[in-house]
């Protein structure tokens, strides 16, 4: 996470970043084979604060892009090569955010959607949380339809079990008018005292509860930096965003390895759409935002890290162009994905294809902070 750019936030209640972000995917040379080579890299999907965004660099140049609300965007490319080299991509846009500090009592007091109970009952049943069709912005739009489709997140009655240990029946909460202390219990109790399955994470895990008990919850994911401040490596990478040479990740012209992340949104009135990041808020624990008094794990309930980059709206959706072969990831759309078919003439190789899993091709993300305002 990016303490800086979130003190910031927090310090001035908005934020402006210029990014550039790229992908870099080459397979191990020990895997190649000649021929036929389609990759999937990471797109930035359509979210609310990104702004501007632009495509600075493809090598090679890519075949195709899904669109911008795809639940898994990714730009597409489809090679026949003779020789290994690296599958690149860089993009640009602005990160704008305005720091929100949810008032609990205002949005208790303050009429929110209702659900249908027979379409929530018939959508848990098939094993998802289901919630009527609710609009904040036109590309927010969610509806029964959509939510029946999100593969990743499920109706677990571990998760009915769990609340109910927290003092959370799911079963009465629909008579439950103060949502915002019920969702801020469901955050605090994931926050302090859940642990992630293989299969899932905290957010995952936020999200579907919220949605047990009638609180519209989004999940998106993508890209946020990491801890380490050294420069990137990545395989053959000459077209990754150029670093000025400064060694804090928080300054701009700044590069930094970037990690694999996600996070939530609920909608609660009067403020709509707000972000919830129970993966960082456990991971700062009692930790600051520095020069302040504020919990970290206090701002991650209404905000998100500035610096992070959507590629994600649903867990485990469908590529376009979908692959042929199993994905290397099957939930997320962070590290890219490749297939290889080798050439038939060479009498190499696997003649059918298959696709490459994560030991097979390497993979390195980049951050570049290129100005704060």
């Amino acid at each position: 996470m990016n303490k800086e750019c979130i003190k910031t936030l927090y310090e001035n209640k908005s934020i402006n970043v210029e990014i550039e972000a790229g992908i870099t995917v080459k397979i191990k040379e020990d895997v190649f084979r000649p021929g036929t080579v389609r990759v999937h890299l990471p797109a930035p999907i359509n979210a609310s604060w990104l702004k501007e965004g632009r495509l600075i660099d493809s090598e090679p140049m890519f075949r195709m892009m899904s669109v911008e609300d795809y639940p898994q965007r990714s730009a597409y490319f489809n090679e026949i090569m003779s020789e290994n080299t690296p599958f690149s991509i860089v993009y640009a846009f602005n990160s704008e955010h305005t720091y929100t500090e949810p008032d609990i009592s205002l949005i208790d007091h303050t009429p929110q959607k209702s659900f249908a109970k027979e379409e929530i009952a018939k959508f848990s049943a098939a094993g998802h949380c289901g919630c009527e069709s609710y609009t904040a912005l036109p590309f927010d739009r969610v509806t029964i339809k959509d939510v029946a489709g999100e593969k990743g997140l499920k109706f677990k009655d571990s998760y009915k079990h769990f609340l109910k240990k927290g003092g959370i029946d799911t079963d009465t909460t629909d008579a439950l008018k103060a949502r915002g202390t019920l969702a801020r219990k469901i955050y605090d109790l994931i926050v302090n005292e859940y642990t992630a399955t293989e299969d899932e994470t905290l957010n995952m895990a936020f999200v579907s509860m919220c949605r047990m008990c009638g609180i519209p919850a989004r999940w998106q994911g993508g890209w946020a930096m990491s801890d380490q401040s050294e420069s990137p490596s990545a395989p053959d990478m000459s077209k990754q965003p150029a670093a000025s040479g400064m060694s804090e990740a928080s300054k701009p012209g700044c590069t930094q390895n970037a990690v694999s992340h996600d996070w939530a949104l609920i909608h609660l009135l009067p403020y709509g759409w707000i972000y919830v990041d129970c993966e960082f808020a456990k991971k700062a624990g009692n930790e600051k935002i520095p020069g302040t008094d504020i919990l970290l794990k206090d701002y991650f309930f209404g905000n998100i890290d500035p610096c992070m980059v959507p590629t994600a709206s649903a867990p485990s959706a469908d590529l376009y162009p979908a692959k042929d072969y199993p994905r290397a990831d099957e939930i997320f759309n962070t590290r890219g994905e490749v297939e290889l078919i080798p050439d038939k003439m060479t009498g190499e190789g696997h003649y059918d294809g298959y696709g490459l899993n994560c030991n097979e091709f390497e993979s390195a993300v980049i951050i570049n902070v290129l100005n704060i305002s």
